[in-house]
């Protein structure tokens, strides 16, 4: 029987520590150390695709409309709304139609109010720049960072496997190319089809080499190909490897 806490039948590693190495929770070189282990096991690999499938899912989820309310519920709640209306003594609602334009009102002048605060909150900041501390000398507001969301990853193209798990986790941080689109228009120069549309793409760089990396996968388990490209585009990537075949 599998034990999560301690490892996978008898294996020196365990499915959180699999979870870490996917996620690149755990540093460069315990990494690179367990990579081709893992890639060797067929059991780890499936493992693997389990979790880069839910990671997907999950990540889809971001960018997924809303699902509209169905239609029976919103009936149930008309009807309850007429039912109320209807009782005695009278409700104060003259009809349904005029209790959503009152809700409707009250909805726009809350919204107005929290504009307001808002407003008065950014005024307040603009005219003080500075903060005093507890014996009154001003102090500088620290500066805000600029760094980008995802962080800069640093990869050696002896150990690209390594970044695998930090690619993998759905992010998309074009940095210096901008968007998805001048990405794609990255890959074809460099050789790719116009179809190939990576799981993750952040900026770093490629042994010291400023890039945008990307990872595409392959259409089989466990399997990913990382991409490196100069911000400037080019016909040739930084680089270009499959990773966990």
């Amino acid at each position: 029987m599998t034990d999560e806490s301690r490892g996978i039948a008898g294996r020196p590693w365990s499915v959180d520590l699999l979870a870490d190495l996917q996620a690149g929770a755990l540093d460069e070189h315990e990494a690179a150390g367990l990579w081709p282990r893992v890639q060797a096991d067929p059991e780890a690999r499936a493992i693997l695709g389990a979790l880069e499938a839910t990671t997907a899912d999950l990540a889809s989820l971001a960018t997924a409309p809303a699902p509209p309310m169905p239609a029976e519920v919103a009936a149930r709640i008309d009807a309850a709304l007429a039912r109320e209306a209807g009782q005695a003594p009278p409700a104060p609602v003259v009809d349904l139609a005029a209790a959503r334009r009152r809700r409707n009102k009250r909805i726009g002048w809350v919204s107005g109010v929290v504009a307001v605060a808002a407003a008065a909150v950014a005024a307040i900041a603009v005219v003080v720049p500075k903060s005093a501390d507890t014996t009154g000398t001003p102090v500088a507001q620290p500066p805000a960072s600029s760094a980008p969301s995802a962080g800069s990853l640093a990869v050696r193209s002896d150990q690209p496997q390594a970044a695998v798990g930090q690619l993998s986790t759905g992010v998309k941080d074009y940095g210096p190319l901008g968007d998805a689109q001048r990405l794609s228009t990255c890959l074809q120069e460099a050789g790719f089809a116009p179809t190939a549309a990576p799981i993750g793409v952040r900026p770093g760089t490629v042994d010291g080499r400023p890039a945008v990396l990307a990872l595409l996968t392959t259409g089989k388990l466990a399997e990913f190909r990382l991409v490196g490209l100069a911000p400037e585009c080019g016909p040739r990537a930084l680089l270009d490897k499959v990773v966990g075949k």
